[in-house]
């Protein structure tokens, strides 16, 4: 038995409308293969979502996940692709998260934006 709830396209359906009363946009205005960015996601916004996709699956993920996957349809499609519970934070993503509230609104934004770069530009 499938579950609808982690189905790409639930998922896909899911992110869209979250981004839709979080970012007051019309989710069918938001288009998969733009950058979360794009939309006016800024770095508290990016932690919610995570924050409540977990709430949403029921599961453990990671908190650079807006990060590491930075479009709906990447998102939508490693969560699909991906059920198993979250472990432990690698090294980096520890030493960030031990940091993130000694770092700045403008620190976080330019590694969110550094992130989305490296998402953006590596190959498919």
């Amino acid at each position: 038995m499938v579950d609808y709830n982690s189905t790409s396209k639930a998922l896909d359906e899911w992110i869209r409308g979250w981004l839709g009363r979080e970012l007051k946009l019309a989710p069918e205005d938001i288009s998969a293969d733009k950058t979360f960015v794009r939309y006016g996601m800024d770095s508290v916004h990016a932690m919610m979502l995570v924050g409540d996709l977990e709430e949403h699956l029921k599961r453990r993920l990671p908190p650079t996940l807006a990060w590491t996957y930075p479009t709906v349809e990447a998102l939508a499609t490693h969560l699909a692709e991906t059920s198993e519970p979250h472990t432990e934070p690698t090294a980096s993503e520890g030493d960030l998260l031990s940091r993130l509230d000694e770092l700045s609104e403008e620190e976080i934004d330019r590694l969110l934006a550094e992130q989305q770069s490296q998402s953006e530009q590596a190959p498919a």
